[in-house]
């Protein structure tokens, strides 16, 4: 017997199917805006807002981040989407979307929907803040108000009213049997509760295991500031002492710093190196690392700030907190070599990261090839000890250092300089 009919014949019942919900009409959001729809559960948001006929939110597949986004996108286009949503984060995108957080898989359902957003089509985010504890539903709420700064048009659903001054929405309504237009409440900036105060090194622990390039300490350190967000340490700005020779620096500093042979009384005295700028994942995109940057420029009281960033082609917080973008660092002697090495010999040098690779060149290679392969790959592994952050000079570099010198090899990091505003 069917289940309907069994249960009719127990229950002694006429089994007949439920009137389907109304399907309520919600206005169109222009350019810019927000429509927000609240109410309780079953009430009919989530059809209220299909029948908008936007582009929703995907469902993740258990695959790497960034296998994710169709092959044909530009990947440039990809990275800086992902910053758009507060996922700068190389850690990440090597992550399988298990191994995510709930917060991080809401801001990369969102990045995988902005990149297949037609001009003008509408984004639709149905409870884009289930399954998200307050104040992370609260931070993506302002990367969604955020976005729709920038022109995008936005209907999205929550049940969670404090999200509401964060997402700042342009019309507010609320389904519970019709369709009633609430006053939006006044916007609210969780940058605005940010509190910075002087740091120490040890506090490094807690945020280092979030760095893109891995848990290592700093170099020399002279300054740290910390920022706590409604009781919770929210970020890290680590500031250091400058190297004291560096090809970028002579297109950016008056010829005061950077003599024919610099001046090692006047960097110290003039200069500082930003080294880290580390945000609590849940917590980007609200504008922590702008505030940071803002305030450790201003209490280290020298005229100059510089900064070698890699990810800072594609996020956007060291130019809002004053930085200029100054040019692409110069590679350095000893991997340029290695790479016209490579080319001349037909070398994948992409592949040198790889342990088997290497061992398959030196089984294939002409002797007098894997020699001089071996003393360009010393070299490189010795240029990145030299900058402080492997083995001591002197000393044959360890392993290590020559795996993380390869996994820099084809990087192009830029160089960024503050500077003070004349009194």
């Amino acid at each position: 017997m069917p289940h309907a009919a069994y249960a009719q014949a127990a229950f002694g019942s006429a089994w007949t199917a439920p009137a389907p919900p109304p399907v309520h009409a919600l206005p169109a959001p222009g350019p810019g805006e927000i429509v927000c729809v609240t109410g309780p559960s079953g009430a009919g948001k989530t059809l209220a807002l299909k029948a908008l006929g936007g582009r929703e939110l995907p469902a993740l597949s258990d695959a790497p981040v960034l296998d994710l986004f169709a092959p044909g996108l530009a990947s440039e286009f990809v990275l800086r989407t992902l910053a758009r949503t507060g996922l700068a984060d190389g850690r990440l995108w090597r992550l399988g979307t298990p191994q995510l957080s709930a917060g991080e898989q809401q801001r990369l359902r969102l990045a995988l929907a902005l990149c297949n957003l037609a001009p003008g089509e509408l984004l639709v985010a149905d409870e884009f803040d289930a399954h998200l504890d307050p104040l992370t539903a609260c931070a993506l709420a302002q990367v969604l108000r955020r976005l729709a700064d920038g022109g995008l048009r936005m209907a999205v659903s929550t049940h969670n009213p404090a999200t509401l001054p964060h997402m700042a929405p342009d019309r507010l309504l609320q389904i519970d049997g019709d369709v009633r237009a609430l006053a939006p409440p006044a916007r609210e900036d969780l940058g605005d509760e940010v509190v910075i105060t002087p740091g120490r090194l040890a506090d490094w622990r807690h945020f280092r295991h979030w760095h893109y390039l891995g848990a290592g300490n700093p170099g020399p350190v002279c300054a740290v500031y910390v920022a706590a967000l409604r009781g919770r340490r929210a970020g890290i700005a680590i500031y250091g002492y400058p190297h004291r020779l560096l090809s970028a620096r002579r297109h950016a500093l008056p010829v005061l710093l950077h003599p024919p042979q610099p001046d090692t009384a006047a960097l110290n005295r003039d200069l500082r190196l930003l080294q880290r700028v580390v945000v609590d994942p849940r917590l980007r995109g609200v504008g922590i690392a702008r505030r940071l940057l803002e305030h450790g420029c201003r209490a280290l009281g020298v005229p100059y700030i510089e900064c070698v960033a890699r990810m800072g082609a594609f996020t956007g917080f060291l130019t809002a907190a004053g930085f200029a973008r100054v040019c692409e660092l110069e590679l350095p002697r000893a991997i340029a070599s290695l790479l016209r090495f490579c080319e001349r010999r037909e070398i994948d040098s992409t592949r040198l990261i790889q342990p088997a690779y290497r061992e398959y060149l030196r089984q294939r290679l002409p002797a007098a090839d894997c020699a001089a392969l071996a003393r360009h790959l010393r070299a490189v592994a010795q240029s990145r000890a030299n900058t402080g952050h492997g083995a001591s000079r002197g000393h044959e570099p360890p392993q290590a250092v020559l795996e993380s010198a390869l996994a820099r090899l084809h990087a192009r990091p830029a160089y960024f300089l503050w500077q003070a505003m004349a009194p």
